[in-house]
């Protein structure tokens, strides 16, 4: 047995004991509470790999891409004229370029599906295409479906995303969802609201959810506990960092205090203190003394009831 099994024993075992109540000694406590701190932090920095980042804001394209490569985001969101500049700053990394492509998404396919087969010659790996609002506020599904088959056609087997830039009815981001997933789109792309997650139940054929627009910690926290694949934010490194500090400050091991006034058991813990044990004791003794009580006069009654009958 290597080394690392070992470990991963002992750690096993000790998880448990705390939940049978078994404490464990002060060397032992503060390696359970490394181990633990160890395993938050990594959950951490794989759910902020999830996230993906962008540089529709201003910031400085060097600064952003070093950010994303540290924190290994999954992508950057980019427009075209900036991707030369990112891949330079991207390369060796396993962070990927999403090119928006057709603006505000009032251009023609044609325009669309040039656009993004020019961004995939440049290096994008992810192609974004917002839906025409226009198309979309009049319900004209037909032709959206229309237009994201031929960007689809453009890009081959780049991964493409259907991108909505606003919030509608339930009803109408299900169809959407629902015609990416035909299209073979990679990813349904919507701004955060309450309830976002459950657009993933119209999603089929390895389409993914993603939600832009999120700046909370809480928010993103409460996205990747409902299971949302990807989730854009400006704010990752400040989330990031908020939720490093939490698990690093998150006591692990109960208080000496705590531990006394919860050891009440069969097998008391050794941390329990004579007084409490006397304590024990002397409750014990009262109940016993109640229920024999009541059984004499149980038994008392019992007897009345026969000389009766006789």
């Amino acid at each position: 047995m290597d080394r690392q099994t070992q470990t991963n024993d002992v750690f096993t075992k000790a998880n448990e004991d705390a939940e049978k109540g078994v404490f464990l000694t002060s060397k032992d406590a503060e390696e359970f509470r490394a181990y633990k701190r160890r395993k938050r932090m990594t959950e951490v920095a794989l759910a902020i790999a999830r996230s993906e980042g962008s540089l529709f804001c201003g910031e400085d394209v060097q600064r952003v891409c070093e950010r994303a490569v540290r924190l290994q985001q999954a992508a950057i969101k980019m427009p075209l004229s900036k991707l030369a500049q990112a891949k330079g700053y991207l390369a060796g990394s396993f962070v990927r370029m999403d090119c928006v492509v057709g603006g505000n998404g009032e251009t023609l396919a044609k325009v669309k599906a040039f656009e993004a087969r020019t961004a995939v010659k440049k290096g994008a790996k992810e192609i974004t295409v917002p839906v025409t609002p226009s198309l979309f506020d009049g319900c004209r599904y037909a032709e959206i479906r229309k237009e994201l088959k031929r960007v689809k056609r453009a890009i081959g087997k780049t991964a493409l995303k259907v991108r909505v830039e606003k919030i509608s009815s339930p009803t109408a981001l299900s169809r959407l969802a629902r015609i990416s997933s035909e299209v073979g789109a990679k990813y349904f792309s919507v701004p955060y609201f309450a309830g976002c997650e459950r657009l993933r139940l119209d999603l089929t054929g390895g389409c993914f959810l993603e939600t832009t627009g999120v700046e909370r910690l809480e928010t993103y926290r409460a996205l990747t506990e409902k299971g949302v694949e990807r989730i854009a934010t400006d704010n990752a490194w400040e989330i990031y960092n908020d939720w490093m500090r939490e698990a690093q400050e998150t006591p692990l091991v109960s208080s000496e205090a705590e531990k006394e006034e919860n050891g009440v058991g069969d097998n008391l813990p050794p941390c329990v203190s004579a007084a409490k044990i006397l304590a024990l004791a002397e409750k014990e003794k009262t109940e016993k003394e109640e229920n024999g009580n009541t059984d004499d006069k149980n038994a008392g009654k019992k007897q009345d009831m026969e000389i009766r009958l006789l």
